[in-house]
């Protein structure tokens, strides 16, 4: 329980030091939010009475302080881009698009890495070892995104399976919702697969070549309640941080899939809200991102404390 509150409080200190950065970066960058949001046409006395409502005049630390304490509260602001839309608002109308093209593209990951990572081990050195090597080399050579343009042609235009470009929104059809993101789900699932099973193998291989491993083969153990009783579990030890690293990748690093597939999930809405300088936005979705890696993070904590009890001795 001690390890566990350590991590917690480890956490928070994280999450606090994000929000400084955060808010910092944007006070830091050129421009005029008062502009942005009222336009070149606005008087003197309107940009100073908006500066004054939103407490844009206050130091930076009282800014610092009011926009922490309302994020707290759920008060994100309003959007500087969509007047009197609040951020909350566009927030949750495209936080479900990124979270389910992430879930769809983890799953594939792991329901086709594992097995074939495993069998790459299995058969080390031999022709469907070297298949799948030769697959994985492929696979990581090809950008998520220009894959993406692949299987829009191949799949979209060709094969008509999908109307590239013509997004379904998950509260008219959700069914549908989800055909469409199978093939953006493949796109950015592909490279990772590749490099997930290459990981995986070369864990598995470390592993079988340790002193438990030979000492279960003098006892005659068969390699298959070998791999699957004893070397699958340690090998797997490292493999969960490298899967909770790809599955934030994934949830933060989603924004050139949605330019291509024309998903309005959170990374293109953060592209947009840069591009127009619409901070309320890119504040709330930049500290989002980092909220999700240092979220995993201490999931991935707790997990290996599930998986090896010993990993508590360490901290």
């Amino acid at each position: 329980m001690k390890y566990i509150i350590k991590k917690f409080f480890t956490l928070i200190i994280t999450l606090l030091i994000v929000t400084i950065f955060t808010f910092v970066a944007f006070q830091v960058i050129p421009g005029d939010s008062a502009i942005t949001a009222l336009g070149m046409d606005a008087t003197e006395d309107q940009l100073q009475n908006y500066r004054e409502e939103l407490g844009l005049d206050e130091s930076i630390p009282v800014q610092y302080a009011i926009w922490l304490s309302n994020t707290i509260k759920g008060d994100f602001g309003t959007s500087l881009q969509y007047m009197e839309t609040p951020v909350s608002k566009l927030i949750s109308d495209r936080l479900p698009v990124t979270v389910c093209l992430a879930v769809l593209s983890f799953a594939i990951i792991i329901l086709v890495s594992l097995p074939l990572g495993i069998l790459a081990a299995k058969h080390r050195g031999k022709w469907l070892d070297r298949t799948i090597s030769i697959l994985t080399q492929v696979s990581m050579a090809i950008p998520s995104f220009f894959l993406g343009m692949i299987l829009s042609l191949i799949f979209g235009i060709a094969l008509k399976w999908f109307t590239p470009g013509k997004y379904i929104s998950y509260s008219d059809n959700f069914a549908g919702f989800i055909r469409f993101l199978i093939f953006p789900s493949i796109a950015i699932a592909i490279p990772k697969i590749a490099m997930l099973v290459k990981f995986l193998r070369s864990s598995i291989l470390r592993q079988m070549k340790s002193d438990y491993v030979r000492t279960a083969k003098s006892k005659g153990m068969k390699e298959n309640d070998i791999l699957y009783r004893h070397v699958l579990k340690n090998a797997l030890i490292p493999v969960v941080t490298f899967l909770a690293m790809m599955l934030a990748d994934i949830l933060a690093g989603t924004v050139l899939i949605e330019q291509v597939f024309n998903l309005p999930g959170l990374g293109r809405t953060l592209l947009n809200a840069v591009s127009n300088r619409d901070f309320p936005v890119a504040q709330i979705i930049i500290l989002y991102i980092a909220a999700i890696v240092v979220i995993i993070n201490f999931v991935v904590d707790v997990i290996y404390k599930w998986i090896d009890p010993r990993v508590s001795a360490n901290y």
